[in-house]
């Protein structure tokens, strides 16, 4: 029998009803310590202040952040002990709910109703293997990857029957020390022996970065074929086609993700930006409707989504008045992110083309003061916003500023499938050639990076970064190198992690990197102590 009076419970749920009925059964188990909370935002704040043994999370919150994006935003900030269980609770066995409840992969999950022996016999069972993992989880914690992997090593020589629940702790353990050889063949003999959905995701993952696309087409259509609800393999595909430069097959696969897997932000984000370079704007602007529907409360959401969706509503326009849906984004944005100072020039800029379009002339002096808050501003932006900047002030007349904004798009962003081609469309003397280049010459180096050959990958990186310093992929790439150096306190690595960081700037959070690259800054600030 499990000893539940010394853990600490929080239950959340919006209804007073059901959390009263949890703490009523959590009492008959022996539980002493049971906070509660009814909304998302109490969960943080609790967090922040106490350590808890057993979270039970209600999946749909009602008005406000979902289970989803409360884990979410706990994993960000760092706030879940590995020892903590969080068991996702809902009501609803929705394809859309279960596969969201996977992806932010909580310890498990409890469909309601349930009674007290059912959820005694889960937390029992989950408190066993967390009890077993112990060492590896106290490893963990202390962000020592090496004595992670020999706890893990050891349970197994101890109790064979327990490896499987130190696979994915050591193929994190292997993946932080840069051990990308053994991790590939742990992964790949996994597999061949025992497939499942995450080895196999991790697999692709390390494959692509590795540019093993052969093998990779391979697994991808053994593995969707094997596990056809699985997004997170759609979005592998979408990044392969990535690779391939195949903008319609990269939408496709992420619309595919998407029609499983509709509630995660970051995904519709991924989708509206890349179906917009595709030049299908009925999807983009679908995808960012989405963004608000489910995640506008959620720590991923970004106003400058709702400024993306009021530009691509008046471009659809035409020439015509502005449209009212185009006028409510803006609204919101004014009433609701007045402190978000990246926005109010851009927002400036919509109401100016608005007034343009009802006949009322702007001025040279209204203009000047706009265009050089946009340039201050310009590295905040992400790769659309910055062509549909440029896009706006070419229809202000304001040749050499739309000029500047589509070339430091391409700059940096030139990574990003389609903005190459929607740089040149709009710039017809414009040369990709250089900046292609040092994208191929930058992957090329991430594979060597990913095969433990990095000698052969430093010297391609900084031929790379001469053709194109500020591309963000090509800078996260290498900062990936010099961040694993400074783990292992290889001179001079902090000096280059901070140059690739510099170089890139600030960095828009609808980026894909936005995560890592402030999980880097952390480490580069910390790296002294």
């Amino acid at each position: 029998m499990i000893d539940f009076s010394k853990m600490r419970f929080l239950v959340v749920d919006d209804f007073s009803e059901f959390r009263s009925s949890i703490r009523g059964i959590l009492r008959l188990l022996g539980v002493q310590q049971i906070d509660t909370a009814a909304n998302g935002i109490d969960v943080l704040e609790l967090c922040r202040r106490h350590r808890y043994d057993v979270i039970l999370h209600d999946y749909n919150l009602g008005e406000g952040v979902s289970g989803q994006q409360v884990l979410e935003q706990l994993h960000n900030e760092k706030l879940l002990s590995p020892h903590c269980i969080f068991v996702m609770v809902t009501a609803e066995n929705t394809q859309a709910m279960v596969l969201a409840a996977l992806e932010c992969e909580p310890d498990d999950y409890l469909t309601k109703p349930f009674n007290k022996v059912a959820l005694q016999t889960r937390l029992e069972r989950l408190i066993r293997r967390k009890q077993v993992l112990t060492p590896v989880l106290n490893a963990l914690e202390s962000n020592d990857f090496a004595a992670a992997l020999e706890a893990c090593q050891a349970i197994e020589n101890k109790e064979p029957r327990h490896a499987v629940l130190c696979l994915r702790y050591k193929a994190q353990a292997l993946q932080e020390l840069a051990r990308y050889l053994e991790l590939e063949q742990m992964l790949e003999q996994q597999a061949r022996t025992r497939p499942t959905a995450w080895n196999l995701q991790a697999l692709a993952s390390l494959w692509l970065r590795q540019g093993r696309f052969e093998q990779l087409t391979r697994l991808l259509t053994a593995a969707t074929r094997q596990f056809p609800m699985m997004p997170e393999l759609r979005d592998i595909q979408a990044s392969l086609a990535a690779n391939n430069n195949d903008l319609p097959v990269m939408q496709e696969a992420l619309q595919q993700a998407v029609a499983l897997s509709p509630n995660t932000v970051r995904r519709q984000i991924r989708l509206a930006c890349h179906a917009w370079l595709n030049n299908d704007h009925k999807v983009a602007a679908h995808a960012i409707h989405q963004c608000w529907e489910v995640g506008r409360y959620s720590a991923t959401f970004d106003p400058e989504l709702l400024w993306q969706l009021a530009s691509i509503l008046t471009q659809s326009a035409g020439e015509r008045r502005m449209p009212d849906d185009a006028q409510h984004w803006l609204k919101i944005i004014e009433r609701s992110w007045q402190q978000t100072y990246s926005l109010q020039p851009a927002t400036a800029l919509l109401r100016i083309e608005q007034r343009r379009r009802q006949g009322r002339a702007h001025t040279a002096e209204e203009l000047q003061p706009l265009i050089e808050a946009l340039h201050n501003h310009k590295n905040d932006y992400a790769a659309i916003t910055l062509i549909q900047l440029g896009d706006w002030l070419a229809q202000l007349e304001q040749a050499d500023t739309a000029q500047s904004f589509w070339l430091h798009c391409a700059a940096r962003y030139a990574g990003t499938t389609g903005v190459l081609e929607q740089i040149s469309l709009r710039l017809p003397q414009f040369n990709p050639e250089p900046l292609r280049k040092a994208i191929e010459l930058g992957r090329q180096a991430t594979a060597l990076h990913t095969q433990e050959q990095t000698e052969k990958a430093l010297p391609l990186f900084e031929q790379a970064l001469q053709l194109a310093p500020q591309l963000i992929e090509l800078n996260m790439a290498a900062a990936r190198l010099f961040l694993e150096q400074l783990r292992q306190h290889q001179p001079d690595a902090n000096n280059r992690l901070g140059d690739c960081l510099e170089r890139i700037g600030g960095l828009s959070k609808l980026d894909p990197e936005s995560p890592q690259h402030q999980h880097m800054q952390t480490a580069l600030e910390l790296s002294p102590w």
